[in-house]
């Protein structure tokens, strides 16, 4: 792999050092995807991927027909061990969850936290949008003066205006039509 040799030349020494096996095995890609516009992406296996495919190799298949009766019974316990253990691990997340055990302890304080953070956030947005909005009317109030003195027409408030309210009853309803259609006052 490295190789470290000693050249002298004049004064000054210096080592060569081969770095690596040039021949060493190349990482193909997994796959390559080509997209519309021409460019190309290699996608690689992963570390973790490569030591699943490792361990596979590593265990071979084993037929228990072939075994005496000492290696076939431990193989079996070792069987029903792992898929026991494999179901438990299962219904145990799925029963934590359900009763509400895997959920951080605290949770309701951080949210109370991001919340309180999220409405002092909004205050000051609607404080700089009022500033704003404010110093823009200022504005407008100092460039056009003659404007500000115009008044809207209002409604006289001691008038009282009657609305005809009606309504339709159904069949079963036995009411009057007197009594169907009124007029009432509405203060305004």
């Amino acid at each position: 792999m490295a190789t470290g040799e000693v050249h002298s030349s004049g004064a000054r020494e210096f080592e060569s050092v081969e770095l690596g096996d040039i021949r060493k095995k190349k990482k193909i890609p997994r796959r390559v995807i080509h997209f519309a516009s021409g460019e190309t992406m290699e996608e690689y296996s992963t570390d973790e991927e490569e030591e699943l495919q490792e361990r596979k190799d590593v265990l071979p298949a084993m037929d228990p027909s072939k075994l005496t009766w000492a290696p076939y019974l431990w193989f079996y316990m070792l069987r029903v061990a792992t898929s026991t253990l494999s179901v438990c691990d299962f219904l145990g997340e799925k029963i934590a969850s359900v009763l509400g055990v895997s959920t951080p302890k605290y949770q309701y304080a951080i949210d109370e936290y991001y919340r309180m953070q999220k409405e002092t956030e909004e205050e000051e947005e609607e404080n700089e949008m009022s500033e704003k909005a404010e110093q823009q009317y200022q504005e407008q109030q100092s460039k056009n003066p003659k404007e500000s003195t115009t008044a809207t027409q209002q409604p006289d408030p001691t008038a009282s205006s009657f609305v005809n309210i009606s309504f339709v009853m159904e069949e079963g309803d036995a009411v009057s039509l007197s009594k169907k259609q009124e007029l009432s006052a509405v203060p305004t």
